[in-house]
């Protein structure tokens, strides 16, 4: 990502994260989606999660004040958008790949030991194999005309060698990167915290989605005639009955946020204080004195 590209994310981040603080939570969801609608590959994992934060925070507040119908739908875009703050930092990242202060910083994948010990591996055999070869006709005789005393040490101090090389490369290979500078250790630090508060966060909707119950869905189909020799089906009987307790639960739903919002548009608030009755009695006061 380039400089100017940069510092225009930034502040419109900014304004993000300002209008929520100034609780205008409908225009910070609709920013949210359409800051995450224009993002691209370079876009920094922490930016992503960033988004997708305040994003979540504001349908999750929106569910708080919603009726039944549209809590539902509030929660469920909520622990989306929890979901992809989560999967924007799952990735493992090497602190010192993820500078979040960089306008240019990528995130690339750490070399594997493994592949590292496969490498070292294949090069002791090389080399064993080079050290074990047979050369040409006349060293096999002079090894031949050897005791079998010297050339057994030999053979062992071969092994010895090879071995105390094995473990030096594995040794080498075991350690693992640690954070050079204490600003990279506490960025990842601060990295696994946010995690866990986004995790909490989605429990906590998740929690609330189970709580409340799971909107129906209503046809407005003419319903037929009954026959007048028929009577109706127990299971259609217990059908309609959830539906009309459905559907009384929802216009008491409604009429306690009605109400509420009655009840706040109602309130009465302390007059002023008017300071022209203590005015005049302190006039009257001063004309008694001066009389």
């Amino acid at each position: 990502m380039n400089e100017p590209s940069y510092c225009e994310l930034k502040e419109k981040m900014a304004a993000l994260k300002s209008l929520y603080a100034s609780r205008h939570y409908s225009q910070c969801a609709k920013f949210g989606e359409l800051l995450l609608n224009e993002i691209h590959d370079q876009t920094h994992p922490l930016h992503l999660a960033h988004l997708n934060f305040y994003t979540a925070l504001s349908h999750d507040t929106l569910a708080r004040e919603a009726t039944l119908k549209n809590r539902w739908k509030e929660l469920s875009l909520a622990e989306v958008h929890y979901n992809a703050a989560i999967v924007a930092l799952s990735p493992p990242q090497s602190p010192a790949q993820c500078d979040p202060w960089s306008p240019t910083s990528s995130i690339t994948s750490p070399p594997s030991p493994y592949s590292r010990r496969r490498s070292s591996v294949s090069s002791d055999r090389s080399a064993a194999s080079s050290v074990t070869s047979l050369g040409d006709d006349s060293s096999y005789q002079a090894a031949a005309t050897l005791p079998k005393s010297t050339f057994r040490h030999a053979r062992n101090d071969s092994v010895l060698q090879t071995h105390e090389a094995s473990k030096t490369s594995e040794s080498n290979t075991a350690s693992a990167p640690r954070p050079q500078t204490p600003q990279q250790f506490y960025f990842t630090a601060n990295i696994s915290s946010f995690v866990r508060m986004l995790e909490a966060h989605r429990a906590g909707v998740r929690d609330r989605k189970e709580k409340s119950s799971v909107p129906t869905v209503r046809f407005n189909m003419p319903s037929p005639r009954p026959s007048p020799t028929r009577g109706k089906a127990p299971g259609s009987r217990e059908r309609g009955s959830r539906e009309r307790r459905s559907m009384m639960l929802d216009d008491e739903e409604d009429q306690t946020v009605q109400a509420r919002r009655e009840s706040r548009r109602n309130v009465v608030f302390r007059p002023r204080f008017d300071p022209r009755s203590t005015q005049k009695l302190c006039n009257e006061a001063l004309a008694e004195l001066i009389e």
